[in-house]
């Protein structure tokens, strides 16, 4: 028999937007407030069911979620040009993750003479509308990976009819 389950995962991808919108909230809290659990005997969910339904949901369907949203917003929106053409950037960012075995080995961290530094750490890349900062598009990895690569895979998600500016740490003729 297939199992039911009190979260199913488009209610825990409902969640993950919770948790942009209400940050200051728990999880749990979250979960319980948006009403997503399928009716049962319990009113309320466990957080460690939280915790492990995030787990099966995995990235993807998230990574789908934003690319739509993302280009829909793009696509539907009129933004400032210049000559024609809309003004987009390229940047990226290091942002820390939870210190845990898990992290530290799926995303590694920065490094010195005395050993690893104290969190994980994830490498984004942003493409960005310039008139409006609205992202378009990013790519994600661990620290370790070089941004030119992470730049690299936003170049077909470029859009048409558009100027994008590289911030100067991109010198590379691959990115033309």
């Amino acid at each position: 028999t297939v199992r039911k389950r009190r979260l199913p995962l488009e209610a825990v991808l409902w969640s993950v937007i919770g948790m942009a919108l209400f940050r200051k909230e728990s999880v749990w809290n979250i979960a319980n407030k948006l009403d997503i659990m399928l009716p049962g005997k319990n009113q309320l969910v466990a957080p460690s069911a939280m915790v492990q339904a995030r787990q099966r949901l995995g990235d993807d369907p998230v990574k789908q979620v934003f690319n739509k949203a993302a280009d829909n917003m793009y696509h539907t929106e009129q933004f400032d040009t210049w000559a024609g053409l809309n003004l987009l950037a390229v940047d990226g960012v290091v942002w820390r993750t939870a210190d845990s075995d898990e992290n530290r080995e799926a995303f590694s961290s920065a490094s010195n003479q005395y050993g690893d530094t104290g969190f994980p750490q994830i490498r984004m890349v942003c493409h960005m509308e310039l008139t409006s900062h609205q992202l378009i598009s990013s790519e994600f990895d661990n620290y370790k990976t070089n941004e030119m690569k992470l730049a690299e895979r936003l170049i077909e998600r470029t859009p048409n009819h558009s100027l994008t500016m590289f911030d100067k740490g991109y010198y590379s003729l691959g990115l033309l």
